[in-house]
This record gives structure tokens, sequence and C-alpha cells, in this order.
């Protein structure tokens, strides 16, 4: 929210819901439904197989969406309890096919949060690859112009600096943004700061994901056109128990991010 006490890029605190807005604006001005918009522009031109409204995805895709579980106590679908049953907290359609995220009669840009812009595309590893490389080179992938290299390049220009004070930097895991990105500066402590692998040296720019016992990253050098996505859905712990060593990430995370880090980026056999 516009402050008079903190202009932009003063005071930084993480919330997606500026991405409703912008669905909201773009169905409005374009008079098309987002998730539908998104397919036209985005999906389809890049090449990928996911979308925003498994409602609309043909039948023999379904079985494709995973389901995201966690242990917890039975009949919640928030506590995380080791002892209890795994429990499905979003898109379990064994026993019934996903509904029109959109009502009927919904009115074309009253509510573009419907179509969850801030985070609800379902799509595989290899869709947030096709992404990354399409922004490592530039905007253009697979020889064809997707974004303008200005744009790209807008996208990144850092906005926001944690310096102690100038924001809420959750266990100081966030501590630079760009336009919608994180930054990571290589900032350790013992589950506190933004560092990613054991030692420090990777400063990629991108997003973690954590919802309803899903984590995930992307995360790309596009200096060094190198990047990781990883996608974990749901432990039979509690992550919060086993906090990271050097970040404020969970220690099961660094773990993963350090190994991909190390063998597959480094070739180290280690």
């Amino acid at each position: 929210m516009w402050s008079e006490k903190a202009p932009p890029g003063a005071y930084f605190t993480y919330c997606n819901l500026n991405s409703g807005v912008v669905g909201t604006v773009m169905e409005k001005v374009t008079g098309e439904r987002f998730d539908r918009l998104m397919r036209r522009l985005v999906i389809a031109p890049l090449g990928l197989g996911g979308g925003f409204n498994p409602g609309e995805f043909p039948a023999t895709r379904v079985p494709d969406i995973a389901t995201l579980y966690r242990k917890a106590t039975a009949g919640d679908e928030q506590v995380w309890n080791p002892k209890g049953p795994w429990i499905a907290q979003v898109d379990d359609y064994s026993s019934r096919p996903p509904v029109d995220r959109a009502p009927p009669g919904y009115v074309i840009g009253s509510n573009g949060a419907l179509m969850s812009p801030q985070g609800g595309f379902y799509g595989s590893a290899a869709d947030l690859a096709r992404v990354m490389r399409m922004l490592m080179d530039h905007g253009t992938l697979d020889g064809r112009r997707f974004l303008e290299p200005r744009t790209v390049e807008a996208m990144f220009v850092r906005q926001w600096k944690w310096d102690g004070a100038n924001g809420e930097s959750w266990r100081q895991a966030m501590q630079a943004w760009g336009l919608g990105n994180q930054q990571w500066v290589d900032a350790s402590g013992a589950g506190l700061g933004d560092r990613l692998v054991e030692g420090g040296g990777f400063t990629p720019a991108g997003h973690t994901g954590d919802a309803y016992g899903l984590h995930g990253g992307f995360l790309m050098d596009r200096d060094k056109s190198e990047g990781i996505v990883f996608l974990a859905s749901g432990t039979g712990f509690d992550p919060n128990t086993e906090p990271g060593r050097y970040s404020g990430k969970h220690r099961y995370e660094e773990r993963i991010v350090d190994a991909i880090y190390r063998r597959a980026l480094r070739g180290r056999a280690d």
C-alpha cells in the first residue's frame, strides 16, 4: 500500500495481493479472462504445458496434476503433525474433477485474483526451465523473440535492499528485490540470512515458493547462464523444527539446493 512514510523502494513487506490487482487490470483493459489471456500471450508462445485454470484442462491432463500433501492432525489442513496421516491440502482430484475457477456469470475485470496470478500457475519443472532460459537469453527462446531485452533488464533492476530496519525480512531470508523477483545477496547466519549454498557464492535472482506443504525455488544466475528449479511436495515432519544451518530457509531445503549446486552446476562428485 502507498504511504507518505514509505515511498516506493523505501520499505518492503512481502505481499502477493498486488498480482491479483495487476491481473484484474489486465482483464479490464483487454476484456479477456486472466487465465485465457495468459494462455494466449505467454503459455502458448513459450510452449509451456501448464495453465492457470485446471477446470479447463483436457481430461487427459488432470491425472498429471500433483496433489499437495502434508502430515497433519486428522481433519486439519494447516497444522503439521508427524504422527498424523498424510492429508491432501489442495488439488486432490482423485474423486472429482476440477471445476472452473470463475463462477457462472463472472464479470471479466471484476476479480482477476480468482485465477491466482500470484502463484496459481500449474506447470512442470520443465515449464519453469523454459521460462528461465528465456530470461537468461534476454527475452529469446528457441531463436524466437518473446520479450525485448530492455524489458527483461527492467525486471531485474534492484528496487529495494534491506538495511536492517527498512522492511520485514522474514528470518533475514529476504534482503533484496527487483520487480517481482527476489535477489539473493548471500547473507548468512544460523537460522538467518538468504545464503543458498554452504560456503556461499551463489547469488541468483528469482523466487521461492511456500504454500500448502509445498516448497520450491526458481533460482537463476543470469550472469553465468545457470540456474536451479526444485519442487518438494510436503514432508513427513514439521520443517520449522529443523531450521537452516546457514540461512533462514529450512534445513532440508538447504540440503536440496546445495546438492544440486555442487553436483549439477559445479560437477563435484562429493
